[in-house]
């Protein structure tokens, strides 16, 4: 099972340094996130035995901040981002109206309350309303989002020079820590298994990739990457 599905409650000190990959592999990939909750997952370590690995991750951390702040700096895709953001909020507001509305068609005690001529009538008019708001929503999201790593692919293109550095020192960090994995796997006798995680890049040592797809968009339109599930490899 991959890592990720687990809950992190009460968790050894092995499947947070596994989490831990994921998070600086996403980074990598230039996937947005919040440094000050990847610092919380790497924080655990710090009164570990890999604490030495917690050490890498602040000196890391510059590279890692230079690669969050990297699409801020492209040409209207911070608005784009707010708007993603508002939107995703909508999203949830209009589901909860339509669940509502449901409810109201089906839960008998409901049905009789609002009577058949608001439910066949006004009700089914703003059940369908809010359907067409959550699905034109969650599709807008997936526009921007397709958007805004179209951008950064092309900005990634003209400045690689520039964060290419920054991108190979998640690389190193990612090695470093699953060869530190790897070594866990051979002293604990562990199912490689156990420490199943979902990563962009197939190119690390010490690992063996036992599945590969490419994830989908709204369940039906194929991304412009791949995902890699990979077990550690002593």
């Amino acid at each position: 099972m991959p890592i990720l599905n687990r809950k992190p409650k009460d968790e050894d000190p092995e499947t947070t340094l596994a989490r831990c990959v994921v998070l600086m592999d996403d980074l990598r990939a230039y996937r947005r996130k919040d440094l000050d909750i990847v610092e919380k997952q790497f924080e655990p370590l710090k009164k570990s035995r890999f604490k030495d690995i917690y050490d890498m991750w602040t000196k890391a951390m510059p590279s890692a901040q230079k690669i969050v702040d990297m699409p801020l700096k492209i040409p209207g895709v911070d608005k784009m981002i707010r708007t993603i953001n508002w939107l995703r909020v909508a999203n949830k507001v209009f589901l909860i109206f339509l669940v509502l509305f449901v409810a109201f068609q089906i839960v008998p005690i409901w049905r009789r309350t609002f009577g058949l001529e608001f439910l066949s009538g006004t009700g089914l008019i703003l059940t369908i309303f809010f359907v067409l708001l959550v699905v034109i929503t969650l599709n807008l999201v997936t526009f921007l989002d397709y958007r805004i790593r179209k951008k950064v692919i092309a900005f990634e293109d003209a400045t690689m020079d520039e964060y290419a550095p920054a991108r190979e020192r998640m690389k190193e960090s990612v090695n470093r820590m699953m060869k530190v994995l790897a070594r866990e796997v051979g002293r604990t006798k562990k199912d490689p298994d156990y420490y199943g995680l979902v990563l962009y890049f197939d190119d690390y040592d010490n690992i063996e990739v036992v599945d590969k797809w490419r994830p989908r968009s709204m369940g039906f339109f194929k991304k412009s990457y791949n995902h890699f599930q990979v077990v550690p490899k002593p």
